[in-house]
């Protein structure tokens, strides 16, 4: 008799720890249920950022094509000015001597 009641003490014992265990695995399962949306989540994060670093990159090349060309551009109207001074200075000096 004390056998079986060491035993059902026992059993219950398992009994106790598997049930604290079970508990313990559903909620291991619950936090890596959570951890994988998260996980998505920042995936979706990183993803969005990625695609607005291109953006930024995209737009800072686009201003320095823009910059480049805008600094072209007046050099090469400061040349011409440049060339038509001369010119012009060049008729004023040579051209009344000619005649």
């Amino acid at each position: 008799m004390a056998i079986k009641q060491d035993l059902v003490a026992l059993l219950a014992d398992i009994n106790k720890k598997l049930d604290s265990l079970q508990k313990e695995v559903k909620d291991i399962k619950i936090d890596l249920t959570k951890a994988k949306g998260d996980r998505e989540i920042l995936k979706v994060e990183i993803n969005a950022l990625k695609e607005e670093v291109k953006e930024i990159q995209t737009s800072q090349q686009d201003r320095i094509w823009s910059l480049i060309w805008a600094l072209t551009w007046t050099l090469i109207g400061i040349l011409i000015a440049t060339v038509l001074g001369f010119l012009v200075i060049g008729g004023r000096f040579i051209l009344p001597g000619a005649f």
